[in-house]
């Protein structure tokens, strides 16, 4: 059996930009997804969300690797709190279909 590939979580610090800018970046050999973030007055996300969100964004795009490892360094609240809400909306999707299905 073939493994995926495992994905990596880089945090570049953008001292240039603003002291407290970051840039998450999440690599495998098929892509790299990157995820920038300015600290401003009305949404705080600390460096885990921050992880967990680039991740969350590269498995959309490339779904190819294996991001269980690099998951660990992210933030396991919003994780599981996302995974429910998108196996949520697959079952009514799942429903939705299965009515629209019947006779």
């Amino acid at each position: 059996m073939k493994r995926r590939p495992q994905a990596t979580v880089r945090v570049l610090t953008l001292p240039h930009i603003d002291a407290e800018a970051v840039r998450v970046e999440v690599d495998c050999r098929y892509s790299t997804t990157g995820l920038t973030s300015i600290p401003g007055p009305l949404v705080v996300m600390t460096r885990p969300m921050l992880v967990t969100s680039a991740l969350f964004a590269h498995e959309g795009r490339c779904g190819e690797c294996d991001t269980t490892d690099a998951h660990d360094q992210g933030d396991q609240t919003v994780r599981a709190e996302m995974e429910r809400l998108s196996a949520a909306v697959m079952q009514r999707a799942a429903r939705r279909y299965a009515e629209s299905v019947r006779n």
